[in-house]
């Protein structure tokens, strides 16, 4: 009977476990939403971008849910007590770093939030960012040879999911903060969000250009708006072409002529190589070099032969002008005096730059 009675008393105890309410039976789950905007399942390991998450929690018991942010304090106003169902919660971002969801699960479905209960910490690790992508060469043309409107260099640039916007500056001429940021005149840029680039004006003049970028957050609930660290600053170089705004002959009779010009890159210094060819496609004959002075220049040359010509005027560049050569075709005719010497903008005019080669 002893032995018996035994038996009886494992099996009465065993029945009493398995219709007991235990809290880690309690049916709960929990999601936030991934960089893709679809839900993932809270539990181990967990990185996203998302700078604007939801958590999701479920429970078929009561239960309650409070959600802190990397300086510990609450990022959304959780669950005080609530009982069979979902609950969705917009999270503020305040910053990268970990986030945790604590939840607690009771065995009961009272809407009391007392008992057993089973309590869960599930983080997860927000890493917002953004990268810009790189200059299409590292040395750029202010503007066209022969034109006066700036170019625009655009640039690449990956945007963090869930942000509100991104702030993207530009500057020229003072290298990036440690952080990143740009210190000076800041000129603010727009990326479009579709093509995924941002244009830059080089209407600030030859030199070299930093561009800056950062994701913005949502101004939250509980705290004030925050912002993701600043991209990877890049930077590239912008030099005025080489090319004539003014060409005249001030001496067309010959043997013995003289011309001046005008370079339109106020920056130009040093000297230009000066050379004369026959026809369309003579060899070039070196005539020396001309001297720049506050960007212009002049020589004198003989010449006996009459004929078409190609003059051509090479300039190797400076710290602010880009190398290049500029071509203008002029005929000396029995006279002895010049017909339809090019001016600039004419089509008889050539041009070329060294930079981006």
């Amino acid at each position: 009977m002893g032995a018996r009675a035994a038996l009886l008393g494992v099996a009465a105890a065993v029945a009493a476990a398995a219709f007991a309410p235990a809290a880690a039976q309690a049916a709960v789950t929990a999601t936030v939403t991934g960089d893709d905007g679809n839900p993932i399942a809270l539990g181990g390991t967990l990185n996203i971008r998302n700078m604007s998450p939801t958590v999701g929690v479920s429970s078929t018991t009561d239960f309650k849910v409070s959600v802190t942010g990397p300086n510990g304090a609450p990022v959304t106003s959780g669950v005080s007590c609530d009982s069979n169902t979902s609950r969705t919660l917009p999270i503020d971002y305040v910053g990268n770093g970990a986030y945790t969801v604590a939840v607690i699960a009771y065995a009961s479905t009272n809407f009391s939030c007392t008992g057993a209960a089973t309590p869960q910490s599930l983080p997860f690790t927000i890493t917002a960012s953004t990268a810009i992508g790189p200059p299409p060469a590292p040395v750029v043309l202010t503007r066209p040879p022969g034109q006066v409107i700036p170019n625009t260099v655009t640039l690449g640039i990956d945007l963090n999911p869930g942000a509100l916007s991104t702030d993207a500056f530009y500057e020229r001429g003072l290298p990036p903060n440690p952080d990143g940021s740009l210190p000076g005149t800041l000129v603010q840029t727009f990326p479009d969000p579709t093509a995924k680039t941002m244009p830059i004006r080089l209407d600030k003049g030859p030199g070299p250009y930093f561009v800056a970028a950062h994701a913005k957050g949502f101004t939250g609930l509980f705290n004030p708006q925050t912002f993701a660290p600043w991209a990877a600053p890049v930077s590239f170089l912008a030099l005025a072409p080489f090319d004539l705004q003014k060409f005249t002959w001030t001496d067309s009779r010959g043997p013995s002529y003289r011309f001046s010009a005008v370079i339109r890159a106020t920056g130009a210094n040093g000297r230009v190589n000066v050379a004369i060819g026959r026809g369309s496609k003579g060899k070039y004959r070196s005539l020396g070099t001309a001297k720049i002075s506050k960007h212009r220049f002049s020589k004198r040359f003989r010449l006996s032969k009459v004929g078409k010509y190609r003059i051509r005027f090479k300039y190797k560049g400076n710290s602010t002008v880009a190398g290049g050569f500029e071509v203008h075709k002029f005929q000396i005719t029995r006279r002895v005096v010049f017909r339809g010497a090019a001016a600039v903008g004419d089509s008889t005019v050539a041009r070329g730059s060294s930079v981006g080669r």
